[in-house]
């Protein structure tokens, strides 16, 4: 049997076997079926929008919606939550500062939607996916939900665009909400024209991984989404401005980064000091890969590893909502991968996401 064959079915017993034992202790993650987190247990980052992106087909998007494992066992639901995110176009601009780029105006924040909603791919293509294999599975027992990304409106750019008759000028605090409530409102008209049949609109993201330069909007932000029915959700990195006080923000959910697959030199204590962190302040966790993990077995392979381990010991895996960075598609390359030893690494992901939704169900159900 394979270390990581072993790892894959290690965790999957503990999830299944053990994992009433985590639940009676005290906790303060955030928690599986969070409200909060509108019930998204985990929740997959899905980079859509940049013209350097994926497609996102139905064909792509298939190994994130169910899974069966290569020994021909039961197909199970996977991802119950899509995160639809993105930081630039890959045209000149950025959706939240620090990129490099141009702030990016009225009209790219409106390319953003377009491609989110292109017919025939992204969410459109997703809703087909969820449809036909709830043909074969029956219908989930909770809702495959959808969280999409709200840009920031850029701290002093005057040149965003126009609404109404106003020129809006981010120098000035209403005008920076304005252009936020215009684009949630937007994409909710968008969504209700859409009109899936197999996916619900769960909140927003708020694409600034630190609070630094909205703290002072921020709360009006996630005023206007909760007036809508929505929840607000954040994923900031490792020692981010206002981390600790994702509440006092106004943010609904909140999932810490370790930033530690990323950099060698990063040594495995700081998985320690994230949960430790996410714990004290009832945040979910980032689980993080890319398809280094494929590309470098021998440096990049163990660090994926290590967040699992290093989950299941401080009871993450069993009692955390979490959210997943996967490099915007490294879980499809393994999927197709021909080399099983890739191939088990979708496996072990996969089998992971595949038992906390199990248990999420069993939440759900009150059991």
């Amino acid at each position: 049997m394979s270390a990581i064959t072993a790892t894959m079915n290690s965790v999957f017993r503990l999830i299944l076997a053990g994992i009433a034992l985590s639940v009676a202790r005290s906790q303060s993650f955030l928690p599986v079926g969070s409200d909060g987190a509108s019930g998204i247990s985990d929740l997959v980052l899905i980079y859509q929008g940049g013209t350097h992106r994926l497609p996102w087909t139905g064909e792509q998007l298939a190994p994130y919606v169910s899974f069966r494992d290569s020994s021909g066992g039961n197909e199970r639901w996977l991802f119950d939550g899509f995160l639809f995110i993105e930081f630039k176009d890959n045209r000149g601009h950025e959706y939240a500062h620090g990129y490099g780029q141009k702030p990016a105006r009225k009209q790219d924040w409106e390319f953003l939607l377009n491609r989110n909603f292109e017919p025939g791919v992204a969410l459109h293509a997703l809703d087909s996916v969820a449809g036909a294999t709830a043909s074969r599975l029956g219908q989930p027992l909770r809702e495959r939900k959808v969280v999409l990304t709200i840009p920031e409106p850029i701290m002093s750019q005057t040149g965003w665009g126009v609404l109404g008759a106003d020129t809006l000028d981010f120098n000035r605090l209403a005008d920076r909400v304005r252009a936020c409530r215009w684009y949630i409102d937007e994409a909710i008209g968008r969504w209700k024209a859409f009109a899936p049949r197999n996916l619900t609109l769960a909140g927003f993201y708020w694409v600034a991984e630190h609070s630094a330069e909205s703290n002072e909007i921020l709360p009006e932000v996630a005023r206007l989404i909760r007036e809508r029915g929505k929840r607000f959700f954040w994923i900031p990195y490792w020692n981010a401005a206002g981390a600790g006080q994702w509440k006092q923000s106004g943010f609904d959910a909140a999932y810490q980064q370790p930033n530690h697959f990323f950099h060698p030199e990063v040594p495995d204590t700081r998985l320690d000091e994230a949960l430790a962190f996410a714990r004290r302040n009832g945040m979910g966790m980032e689980m993080e890969f890319d398809q280094r993990a494929i590309s470098s077995p021998g440096e990049f392979r163990p660090r994926l590893t290590a967040y699992l381990e290093h989950f299941k010991n401080h009871g993450a895996l069993d009692s955390a909502a979490i959210a997943y960075y996967e490099g915007g598609g490294a879980l499809l390359a393994m999927w197709q991968a021909k080399d099983p030893a890739v191939k088990k690494l979708y496996e072990l992901v996969a089998c992971v996401v595949a038992g906390r939704q199990q248990w999420a169900d069993r939440l759900f159900r009150g059991n």
